[in-house]
């Protein structure tokens, strides 16, 4: 299901204020998420905002990460087949690159798949790739 313009907005109009500065991010996240844009530039976007935000502005990032972890996930394959999917677990003290780490090392380790290659893509809940 596709978010309505007003439950985005719900999400990102108590972030304007405090991130002027990264207006056209926020208008690129919303123009994302009313369409259901690419997942990955999503998370991508998520993490851009939280990094310019202020300490006491990125409690008002909870919504929209409660919102993302809800409805995205990770996808994992390997051989043009779907092995499993994973929940996104967005930790606020993290950035993309040690998020990305965290969820490869994640598939890398605690799993034992016989593949060599396995790729990992974000995706909204729900759409198989």
């Amino acid at each position: 299901m596709i978010p309505t313009a007003e439950q985005i907005d719900r999400l990102l109009h108590p972030l304007a204020p405090d991130l002027a500065k990264e207006a056209d991010a926020l208008l690129d996240l919303r123009e994302l998420l009313m369409t259901k844009g690419h997942a990955g530039k999503c998370v991508r976007a998520f993490f851009h905002l939280f990094a310019a935000a202020k300490q006491d502005t990125r409690p008002k990032l909870a919504p929209l990460q409660a919102w993302l972890e809800e409805h995205l996930e990770i996808s994992v394959h390997a051989d043009g087949r779907e092995l499993e999917t994973l929940p996104v677990e967005l930790h606020a003290i993290e950035d993309l690159d040690s998020f990305c780490m965290r969820s490869i090392k994640k598939v890398r380790m605690d799993r034992s798949f016989a593949a060599r290659r396995l790729d990992l893509a974000f995706r909204y809940k729900g759409l198989a790739v």
